[in-house]
């Protein structure tokens, strides 16, 4: 987006602010992924999507 906007307008100048992790987004490809990868998703979403998500994946339920 912000690449899109310097094309758009060359003399805008951006800020960006990160939110906490509490508040941020994570696209479902995104955490498929990791999940794909055998990477740690337990903390990115609710505990039974987790396990769902593992289990169609064959990977190891906790």
């Amino acid at each position: 987006m912000a690449f899109m906007n310097r094309r758009l307008e060359p003399d805008l100048d951006m800020v960006f602010f990160m939110t906490s992790q509490e508040y941020m987004f994570v696209s479902s490809s995104l955490l498929k992924e990791v999940a794909l990868l055998n990477g740690e998703v337990d903390a990115l979403m609710p505990p039974h999507v987790a396990e769902a998500v593992k289990i169609k994946y064959g990977l190891p339920v906790k």
